[in-house]
């Protein structure tokens, strides 16, 4: 009867050693953020003053804030650039998604992708 009990019982052994786990310190700063933050979007105004700011424009559209763009300087200036730079804005503006309208004769309104644009009709 003891042979079967060996046979049908647990062996003995001696408890595995417990292994230590490394234990990685993780700093935590001012500039992380915490899970489910959503990034502020800025209404930013801009003066259009030539090609060269165009670029800009396009980078604050990416980072995906709205842009007020005063096109006053640039339209007494010189038109044929006004065009161009307006042309660039609007393909920038569909290439990310974006919308873009005039607000006033010396003012225009870019959005990033999410954001569109609804303006009323004139009334007839």
């Amino acid at each position: 009867m003891r042979s079967l009990k060996k046979i049908f019982s647990k062996p003995r052994s001696e408890p595995a050693p417990v292994q230590e786990i490394p234990i990685t310190e993780v700093e935590v700063t001012a500039e992380s953020k915490r899970a489910g933050e959503v990034e502020p979007i800025y209404v930013k105004s801009m003066e259009l003053n030539s090609l060269a700011d165009v670029q800009e424009a396009a980078d604050e559209l990416r980072a995906g804030n709205i842009i007020i763009l005063d096109i006053s300087s640039l339209m007494n200036h010189d038109p044929q650039e006004l065009k161009q730079a307006i042309d660039q804005l609007k393909g920038i503006c569909r290439g990310i998604g974006g919308d873009m309208g005039r607000l006033t004769e010396t003012k225009v309104i870019a959005t990033p992708k999410y954001i569109s644009l609804q303006f009323r009709k004139p009334a007839a």
